[in-house]
């Protein structure tokens, strides 16, 4: 397949994009891409597909405002939003590969200008590991930005909650390491230790250790850098498709959500990242990589910086994105060596954005079954409540304590279906899992294939 090939392919895909947003099953309710910009009053949209063998296709929909004429193009910019903390965490994972920060040291080890409150009269001790995991249980915060005529804070204003900055400061709330909580915070206090540990300003930093090594050509970290290229920039706006007043909001809080960047660079750092994973990356290292992909807590969905599925059958990885007036996604499928991003000039994106992810899962995530003689084997959901898997005319048989057998009906992704019941079914090393009305229950295999087995 050729670039051109994947642009038809694509073309087509957004031509026909399922509203449903259901993985595993089709539905006839399809729209347009420019139907459904129209439905939620999008002005532009820009898209990227990437493959890991050098094909790539980008396109541009719709206007860079409400009220402008110029048409997005695949290098119009957008504010990438939280995909900012993916790019940031590459950065700080390249300090730790060059020895300048540790992943589990206190960052009290680093910090200069500012130092983490103590909370209850006790220093809390916090990690590099947890402020990239969101783990370090610092207080929630959401980083919203400043209007570009207005004065915006410090990053130290922001960290200490005093004016300007327009919210509260940055404290220790719950027991470092002990849960996940998605919040900005982890990532301003980051944006402040790589400043610190360099004595560099954090958009230079960045471009020196991501985006020029990256080849990440139409993106910054500098708040002025939409001032310098005004025809190729998207305007923000609100639900209704109301222009975000300026066109968009300065964001001091760079590492958390103050990146513009466009759809095709944000897929070179996703293949970067998928090659360092490899072992193939002259700018991070497999083992480094690898953590950056793993997720920080058992059960987890989120990495080092990164947005995780790890399931079988469906890994991929990457960020979403949502700021005043934008919103966006960049994924990758490391199993099927694709990425794909889209950057949005406005807030009303959920549709959209489902619909086209949904599209690519089904193109980059789909994987075979695993072979019925992998997964056979007796299973206990309880000690009470065994559950047999056994190999069935190519396929797989299931018979639950009490019940009679059922031959499983293979999904797309990888998975089963119980065909008369709401019942999914996975299977990960000597784990299966039962997906029931949106709960997840586990069984842990106690046997294998039974001798004599059919093993094809």
């Amino acid at each position: 397949m050729n670039d051109g090939e994947l642009a038809r392919q694509w073309s087509e895909i957004l031509d026909r994009l399922d509203r449903h947003g259901a993985r595993d099953r089709t539905s006839p309710d399809v729209a347009t891409l420019p139907e459904l910009m129209d439905t939620y009053r999008i002005p532009g949209l820009g898209i990227a597909v990437a493959h890991d063998d050098g094909r790539t296709w980008s396109a541009g929909y719709g206007t860079t405002g409400a009220d402008a004429p110029t048409p997005v193009g695949p290098d119009t910019a957008f504010q990438a939003c939280s995909i900012s903390k993916h790019v940031a965490a590459f950065g700080a994972l390249r300090l730790v590969d060059g020895g300048v920060l540790d992943l589990d040291a206190d960052i009290g080890e680093y910090l200069t200008t500012w130092r983490l409150p103590a909370g209850e009269g006790r220093p809390a001790t916090v990690t590099l590991r947890q402020l990239l995991a969101h783990t370090a249980g610092l207080s929630y915060n959401w980083f919203r930005g400043y209007g570009v005529d207005g004065p915006a804070p410090t990053l130290l204003q922001t960290l200490e909650g005093r004016a300007p900055a327009n919210t509260p400061p940055v404290r220790p709330s719950l027991l470092p390491g002990s849960r996940f909580r998605y919040s900005g915070s982890h990532y301003a206090v980051l944006q402040q230790l790589m400043v610190d540990v360099t004595g560099a300003r954090f958009d230079a930093l960045m471009q020196t250790l991501v985006l020029d090594p990256v080849s990440m050509v139409d993106s910054s970290f500098d708040q002025r850098f939409p001032h310098r290229r005004p025809r190729s920039v998207a305007s923000g706006h609100h639900r209704v498709g109301t222009a975000v007043p300026g066109g968009w909001r300065t964001i001091p809080e760079m590492a958390g959500a103050g990146l513009w960047s466009t759809p095709t660079d944000l897929l070179r750092l996703e293949l970067e990242i998928a090659r360092a994973a490899s072992g193939e990356s002259e700018l991070l290292g497999r083992d480094l990589a690898t953590q950056m992909l793993t997720p920080q807590l058992p059960g987890g969905a989120y990495g080092l910086g990164t947005e995780l599925d790890d399931s079988p059958g469906r890994r991929r990885f990457g960020h979403t994105g949502d700021n005043v007036g934008y919103s966006c996604f960049s994924f990758a499928w490391p199993d099927a060596g694709a990425a794909v991003a889209v950057m949005t000039n406005s807030e009303d994106t959920t549709e959209v954005r489902t619909s086209i992810l949904t599209a690519a899962e089904r193109r980059y995530a789909a994987a075979r079954a695993a072979p019925p003689g992998e997964v056979t084997g007796r299973y206990l959901l309880r000690d009470d409540f065994p559950i047999d898997v056994a190999a069935a005319d190519g396929g797989l048989s299931l018979t639950a304590a009490g019940q009679s057998p059922a031959i499983l009906v293979p999904l797309r992704d990888g998975g089963f279906r119980h065909p008369g019941l709401d019942l999914e079914v996975r299977f990960q090393r000597d784990i299966m899992e039962l997906r029931q009305e949106g709960v997840t229950q586990t069984a842990t295999r106690t046997a294998g294939p039974s001798p004599g087995e059919d093993q094809a």
